[in-house]
């Protein structure tokens, strides 16, 4: 498992040459987390299936890219409850509420979208929320903002007198060939998660974008 201190920053390599073909072409992804307040880097194995424990619901999704995937919930009785048809890329609870994101991206293909899960102890149902017009990859709370990125964007999502917002932090990655695939706030800097390396954006600066790489170790 390599540490953060093991990655220094490199030159992006200009898309089509060898170098950049080598990157796109790395087997190796790399995948960030916050655990006990530190950084972990992990090697990113693909996931299809994810489930989320809220009161007394397990809530399943599944993202099966260009053929599918659904979003049910499970009761404490092990009923079954069909919510959706949709890839889910992430269930969680954000200032009380609890959410999903949902997206494809696939050739030509780039949606997405952010619901709103709605349970009362009985009954639960979902709500449209905001239309993102591209594919959420992964999402990150930091100081109660949230933080999200797809291939090519990193954004907010703001919720302003009942009316979802999306905002534009930084647009069009240097590195979104690299498969994004995960995303935190660490040290002041976001750190994304990706193959061949790691992407860094500074936090206060926006402006700030590199591309880490592992060491060579001889």
């Amino acid at each position: 498992m390599p540490l953060w201190d093991n990655f220094i920053t490199a030159e992006i390599p200009e898309a089509g040459s060898g170098k950049w073909l080598q990157i796109i072409n790395n087997s190796k992804q790399y995948c960030v987390e916050i655990k006990n307040e530190e950084l972990v880097i992990n090697r990113y194995h693909e996931k299809h299936s994810l489930q989320y424990e809220y009161l007394d619901l397990t809530i399943v999704g599944t993202d099966y890219g260009e053929w599918g995937g659904e979003l049910k919930v499970i009761y404490a009785d092990s009923t079954e409850l069909f919510l959706k048809k949709c890839n889910v890329k992430s269930i969680f609870e954000y200032k009380g509420d609890l959410f999903f994101l949902e997206g494809l991206e696939h050739m030509y293909l780039n949606t997405g979208s952010l619901y709103k899960i709605e349970y009362d102890g009985t009954s639960i149902s979902i709500k449209a929320c905001l239309n993102l017009n591209e594919c959420p990859i992964s999402y990150f709370i930091f100081n109660e903002i949230l933080y999200v990125i797809s291939s090519e964007n990193l954004f907010t999502i703001t919720n302003e007198n009942g009316t979802y917002k999306k905002n534009i932090l930084f647009n069009n990655f240097p590195f979104s060939a690299f498969v994004p695939n995960s995303l935190v706030v660490y040290k002041g800097d976001f750190i994304i998660g990706m193959r061949g390396g790691l992407g860094r954006i500074e936090y206060a600066n926006t402006n700030n974008v590199q591309y880490m790489r592992l060491k060579k170790i001889f």
